[in-house]
């Protein structure tokens, strides 16, 4: 009997749209063994790619210069290839992205092969490469003003950086690579899921109801795929 592929979900939505939180809540209820979630940020280009920067001045000229909310800024072969992998049931060593140093780990992630495979990212449906892949493409709509205050909290607590570094980074490349690149998909995807609106601050985590209200259509899809 031949072994049916993987089933890809690819999630997308701007910066601190919640799709992560929504990835993981779909991660749990399907249960071990059952999904693997795994970032297309992890791909992003080493700094070798861009040149060797000889001082730390020209190091941090370079990561000015470089717009990381472009699909450009990911290596987009090397997801190609661990993708198709994946889907024919294959193990991939995954890069992992240092975002304090802004380059690529010289450690790998081992991921396994699962029934359902969870891509997430600002680009998972913005990569025409991809786009055969995708059995089933989710869009995670969430107002701007939240999603600022999602990201401006996540990069100043969790990846060390000064509230006018991520504002100047979010008005000089974040807002406009959004309305080009990630924004447009939302028009093409299966299913386009309004965020509950769950606070950016404090400890306050998505009430059961709202992440039930979220996961819904897509579980419901993978059921009538035959996929649960």
């Amino acid at each position: 009997m031949t072994k049916r592929k993987s089933f890809l979900i690819a999630m997308s939505g701007g910066s601190g749209s919640g799709k992560s939180t929504l990835a993981v809540a779909l991660l749990e209820r399907l249960g071990p063994g059952k999904a693997v979630m795994f970032g297309e940020d992890a791909y992003y280009h080493p700094m070798a790619f861009y040149g060797a920067p000889q001082t730390e001045a020209e190091r941090e000229a370079l990561i000015a210069r470089i717009n990381y909310d472009d699909p450009k800024s990911k290596e987009v072969d090397h997801l190609v290839s661990d993708l198709r992998a994946l889907k024919a049931g294959e193990t991939i060593q995954q890069p992992i992205y240092d975002y304090e140093r802004h380059d690529r780990s010289e450690k790998t992630r081992r991921i396994e092969s699962a029934p359902v495979l969870i891509l997430e990212g600002i680009h998972a449906l913005s990569m025409p490469k991809i786009r055969s892949f995708i059995d089933l493409s989710v869009y995670v709509d969430t107002p701007d003003d939240l999603r600022l205050a999602r990201r401006l909290r996540r990069d100043v607590l969790e990846r060390g950086r000064t509230v006018d570094s991520v504002l100047l980074q979010y008005m000089s490349t974040v807002r406009a690579a959004h309305y080009r690149f990630t924004y447009p998909a939302m028009f093409e995807a299966d299913l386009v899921i309004a965020d509950e609106g769950v606070p950016a601050y404090g400890d306050v985590k998505p009430s059961s109801e709202a992440i039930e209200r979220m996961i819904a259509p897509v579980l419901s899809r993978l059921q009538t795929a035959g996929v649960i």
